[in-house]
């Protein structure tokens, strides 16, 4: 067992070799998962391509990072290899100290670990799960499909097992199911709002690391994930959405995770399903975001990724008309359109904008009970689509 530190970090699977027609490294960290663990590895035994023809195990490769485990969990991991001497699955298993324990160091490591070992076959795709998740059979060939489609990044769709579904009580699947409905209400309006031609409506609203992939290239050109300590897979979508890539939110690519309510970080799914037991039926007390303030920041953003695209094309003079259309109560300043010219990007130029709104603008974003945040988002969508309203599932 290793004994790391922040200098061990980059010997990560380092004794293991690549083999040269691996175009997908599959990075999975572990921490005490004897419950799942067998299950979330057996998932990869039987990949198939989109075709649901069997898919040839030396496309991929599977990193697990064992890190600080007390229970049977590595046993049963290496139990696991030796009975699918097929499948090319590296463990590595370390124990970090109290200041490097936690799941941000550990995924970060583990995609750079990822990331160095595709470069040395000329690049591919990284991508990332969790020790109590399994993926659908087709999750690798599902996901390269949408990378062939143009997307640079793809967040699958993740739903919780179901028996354990059935087992959480009445009402914390009452707000689960009421939750779920909400963000893909959300989902459904900023697809017809924004109208992505990579992130096109049917999608959802997940981009988190039970089920997420990335090209090399653009993970290089992100800088990699930030150092956080937990809620490391939105604070990297944060740094993706900065350098404008291609973000793919998809219905082909899926698992199922478990709905534990205790878990291992501060902050997660686990951390919510907790918050909505312990709000039991209290769920008028359950407060959202409302459909007017969504759509108004959405529209903003269509307006401002059309000022964007109107770049070069526009005078000072126009820029600042423009501008303080759209945002009214934004300060015209000289800086403001040198700003524009300046970025390369439309994502760090629009976060900047955010900023400069924020500073002038310190009104609270109303809130409102989430019963009426999905009813005014069902009529708002449906304002949108002509009134050829398409229901919005939560499968």
């Amino acid at each position: 067992m290793m004994d790391s530190t922040e200098n061990h970090s980059d010997s990560f699977f380092s004794k293991f070799q690549i083999l040269p027609s691996v175009k997908s490294s599959i990075v999975i960290p572990v921490k005490d998962e004897q419950t799942y663990i067998l299950q979330t590895l057996s998932s990869f035994a039987n990949q198939v391509d989109i075709l649901g023809e069997s898919l040839d195990s030396n496309q991929f490769e599977i990193l697990v990072l064992a890190n600080n485990c007390s229970d049977d969990s590595v046993a049963l991991i290496k139990k696991f290899q030796l009975e699918n001497p097929n499948l090319n699955i590296h463990l590595e298993e370390i124990t970090l100290s109290k200041s490097l324990a936690n799941i941000g160091y550990v995924r970060r490591k583990l995609m750079e670990s990822a990331y160095s070992r595709l470069m040395q076959n000329g690049g591919g795709i990284i991508m990332t799960t969790d020790g109590d998740t399994s993926v659908a059979n087709d999750w690798i060939s599902q996901t390269q499909q949408e990378i062939i489609n143009g997307a640079d990044v793809v967040g699958g769709r993740i739903s919780l097992y179901q028996n354990e579904l059935e087992n959480l009580d009445e009402f914390t699947l009452l707000h689960h199911f009421k939750d779920e409905k909400y963000q893909l209400l959300i989902a459904e309006l900023e697809a017809k709002i924004i109208d992505s031609e990579f992130d096109p409506h049917p999608r959802h609203h997940q981009h988190f690391n039970g089920s997420f992939a990335i090209m090399t290239d653009c993970f290089a050109k992100s800088g990699g994930v930030p150092e956080v300590d937990y809620l490391e897979d939105c604070a990297f979508f944060d740094r993706l959405q900065t350098i404008d890539a291609k973000i793919r939110h998809s219905y082909n690519v899926k698992v199922h995770t478990s709905a534990r309510w205790i878990g291992r970080t501060e902050i997660g799914l686990s951390h919510q399903l907790n918050v909505w037991k312990n709000l039991g039926k209290n769920v008028d007390n359950y407060f959202v975001e409302s459909c007017p303030s969504i759509t108004q920041r959405l529209v903003q953003k269509r307006s401002l990724l059309d000022l964007w695209n109107s770049k070069n094309q526009i005078t000072e003079s126009e820029f600042h008309q423009k501008i303080k259309k759209i945002i009214p109560e934004i300060t015209i300043e000289k800086d403001n359109y040198s700003l524009f010219n300046d970025y390369q990007y439309f994502g760090e130029w629009f976060e900047k904008i955010l900023f400069i709104k924020s500073k002038m603008s310190k009104e609270n974003i109303p809130a409102v009970s989430i019963d009426t945040a999905i009813k005014d988002l069902q009529m708002k969508i449906q304002e949108y689509s002509n009134h050829d309203f398409a229901q919005t599932s939560i499968l």
